[in-house]
């Protein structure tokens, strides 16, 4: 009964944590009636697979960014669909408009900080500590100021952030179909999620020791997923040839290559490593910045050795998934690509975000119980004499 309680009481905390961030969201989001950042690219590419490739043109309330050659044709093929399709859901409902199309992202945002909370309580555990900790990574995700801007925008990373952290949650639940299927989906939004097929194949060989079911579960499911999400792309470019042709030209040379913004606009560009320091936010326009929270992600590089150490699997997995898509983003700037932005922080924002909670109270529970221990024996000691 005291559990039951206990419970309810921490659904109703949280629960009060993403009312207010849905407040505060609508409250900061709803009045810029103007593209913000990179959503000149995304809602007008979403329109057009409307317009190009499923024929449904749904009425437009907002124009066309001005200054962008090709726009009224531009289906960003360089990107995965599925972002797009999802915002599409709400432009045929609502029409073509910043409202539309920022809302899916806006919901994308509350369900992060309710992962956040399942998630944090997977790995610690459904007791007080448990949901404490749960607690306090929906409270971390909610003051993530990466995570509030991308989320109250049309951009695509917060899609990745998103279907990412729900297959590490189902990854640590033993879920592993239902894992790589949200891997799957993670992918179709973005490319960085690719980078979250090793870990997740580490994982599953601790769990399933047949090679043939991991290289099916960890290779071909999220493959599958990302080709059946690709399939109206692929039928409008003129099948399989031409689709993986044009995403040699339009996403891998595209990603290894300077060409997302003039080398000469520095305050603009950072580097991977630049991230730990808050070095460079991207400007977003319209007073927003993509900033990164330097005490979180140094807190998360320097107790990362506390998960080998204690040799705690779900730990050191939730760290890998975060380290894995940092370490792809070093990967294309060894490549060539310097002109990468902070923004970029939100693909893997949740794993490090849960990971410093779960960390920091995993190393308070130890030490807890070995002060309780302590106190036993000289109790215990103090008795006999």
């Amino acid at each position: 009964m005291i559990r039951k309680y206990l419970d309810l009481i921490f659904y109703s905390t949280l629960g009060i944590v993403v009312a207010v961030y849905t407040y505060f969201t609508v409250k900061t989001f709803l009045p810029v009636n103007a593209y913000i950042g990179d959503e000149v690219w995304y809602p007008t590419a979403a329109y057009n697979m409307l317009k190009l490739i499923f024929h449904v043109s749904p009425p437009m309330y907002f124009p066309y960014p001005t200054g962008h050659p090709g726009i009224c044709t531009f289906i960003n093929i360089c990107h995965p669909p599925l972002a797009k399709y999802i915002m599409d859901i709400f432009i045929l409902i609502m029409g073509y408009s910043p409202l539309a199309w920022r809302i899916p992202s806006w919901i994308i945002g509350d369900l992060i900080l309710i992962t956040g909370f399942f998630f944090t309580r997977e790995v610690l555990g459904k007791d007080l500590i448990g949901n404490l900790g749960g607690i306090f990574t929906a409270v971390i995700l909610a003051s993530c100021p990466n995570l509030w801007v991308l989320h109250g925008t049309a951009m695509l990373d917060i899609y990745v952030a998103f279907f990412s952290f729900l297959s590490l949650y189902f990854l640590l639940k033993n879920k592993l179909l239902l894992s790589m299927i949200f891997l799957g989906l993670a992918i179709a939004s973005k490319e960085p999620a690719v980078m979250l097929i090793f870990p997740a194949l580490y994982y599953i060989g601790e769990i399933e020791k047949r090679p043939i079911k991991r290289a099916y579960l960890g290779l071909a499911i999220p493959a599958l997923v990302y080709i059946i999400v690709s399939l109206p792309i692929i039928i409008y470019v003129g099948g399989p040839l031409a689709w993986l042709h044009a995403k040699i030209d339009n996403t891998v040379i595209w990603d290894v290559s300077n060409g997302h913004i003039s080398l000469n606009a520095v305050t603009q560009i950072s580097a991977p490593w630049d991230w730990f320091l808050n070095i460079h936010p991207f400007g977003m326009g319209h007073g927003f910045y993509a900033n990164v929270n330097p005490i979180i992600m140094i807190l998360w590089a320097v107790t990362t050795p506390i998960a080998f150490i204690m040799k705690n699997l779900k730990m050191i997995i939730t760290t890998m998934f975060a380290w894995s898509e940092w370490l792809g983003f070093v990967l294309v700037y060894i490549l060539g690509n310097h002109t990468q932005f902070s923004f970029y922080v939100t693909d893997f924002a949740p794993f490090v975000d849960s990971y410093v909670v779960i960390v920091l109270f995993t190393i308070a529970r130890k030490f807890y119980i070995r002060k309780e221990e302590k106190n036993v024996k000289e109790n215990y000691s103090g008795g006999i004499s």
